[in-house]
C-alpha cells in the first residue's frame, strides 16, 4: 500500500512514479504534501476509491496517470489549474463527467477510455480550445454531439467509440482542421456525413463505421489527400466509392 508516511517527502520532489509495482488500498490524502510534484505516476497497480479531495492542493502538477487501476471518481482533479494531460483510462470511474472540467483549460489531452461513464458530454469540455487529445471511448456516453465540439480548433485526435452518441454528426466539426484522427465507431449516429469535413484536410484516420448514417457516400472525401485509414462499413450509405484522391492508393 502507498503509506502515509508517503507525504514526508521533500516537498521539492518533482517527480513520483510507481508504475506496475502490485500497490493495493487507496491513495492516501497526505499526498497533497508533494506540492512542488510535476509529475504523478501511479498507473498499472491495484489503488481503489476516488481521487482524494487533497489533490487539489497539488498546484503544479502537469501530468497525471492512473491508468489501469480500480479508482471510481474523477471530480477532484478540477482543481489542478496547471494539468497538461490526465490519463485515468481503464479505471472504473462512473456516472458523469463533471462539469467543472472545463474550468481546467491548461488541459491538452484527456484520455478517459475504458470505463463506465455514462450520460451527456458536460457542456464545459468545450471551453478546452487547447486541447489536443480527447479519449472518451468504450463508456457508455450518449447524447448528441453538439455544434460547440468546432470549439476545439487544435485537437489532433478525437476518439468516441464505443459509447450511444445519438443524432447527426455536427457539420461545425469541418472547422478541426488540425484533426488527425477522428474515431466515432459504434455509436448511434444518423443523417449524412456532414460536407464540411472535406475541411479537415489533415485526416488520416476516420471510422465512422457502425452507426445508422445514411445517404450518399460524398465525392468530397477525395479531397482528403492525406488519408490512410476509411471505415464506413454497417451503415446506410449508397452510391459510387471515390476513386481518385486517396482512394487511388487505398486497399480494399
Amino acid at each position: 500500500m502507498l503509506p502515509v508516511s508517503l507525504g514526508n517527502f521533500s516537498t521539492s520532489l518533482l517527480n513520483f512514479i510507481a508504475h506496475g509495482c502490485k500497490i493495493n488500498g487507496r491513495i492516501p490524502n497526505e499526498v497533497r504534501n508533494l506540492s512542488s510534484l510535476l509529475i504523478l505516476d501511479i498507473s498499472g497497480n491495484n489503488l481503489v476509491g476516488s481521487i482524494p479531495t487533497s489533490i487539489g492542493n497539488m498546484r503544479n502538477l502537469q501530468d497525471l496517470d492512473w491508468t489501469n487501476n480500480k479508482l471510481t471518481v474523477v471530480a477532484n482533479v478540477c482543481k489542478l489549474q496547471h494539468l497538461g494531460a490526465i490519463y485515468l483510462g481503464h479505471d472504473q470511474l462512473s456516472g458523469s463527467l463533471p462539469n467543472c472540467l472545463g474550468n481546467a483549460t491548461s488541459l491538452r489531452e484527456i484520455h478517459l477510455g475504458s470505463n463506465k461513464l455514462s450520460s451527456n458530454m458536460p457542456t464545459s469540455l468545450w471551453n478546452l480550445k487547447d486541447l489536443l487529445v480527447l479519449d472518451l471511448s468504450s463508456n457508455s456516453m450518449g447524447g448528441s454531439l453538439p455544434p460547440e465540439i468546432g470549439n476545439l480548433k487544435v485537437v489532433t485526435q478525437m476518439n468516441l467509440l464505443l459509447n450511444q452518441f445519438s443524432n447527426e454528426i455536427p457539420g461545425e466539426i469541418g472547422g478541426l482542421q488540425n484533426l488527425e484522427k477522428l474515431s466515432l465507431r459504434h455509436n448511434k449516429l444518423q443523417g449524412s456525413i456532414p460536407g464540411s469535413m472535406s475541411n479537415v484536410v489533415g485526416l488520416e484516420f476516420l471510422d465512422l463505421s457502425h452507426n445508422n448514417i445514411s445517404g450518399i457516400i460524398f465525392k468530397f472525401l477525395d479531397k482528403l489527400q492525406t488519408l490512410k485509414y476509411f471505415n464506413v462499413s454497417v451503415n446506410k450509405l449508397y452510391g459510387e466509392i471515390p476513386s481518385v484522391g486517396p482512394f487511388k492508393n487505398l486497399s480494399s
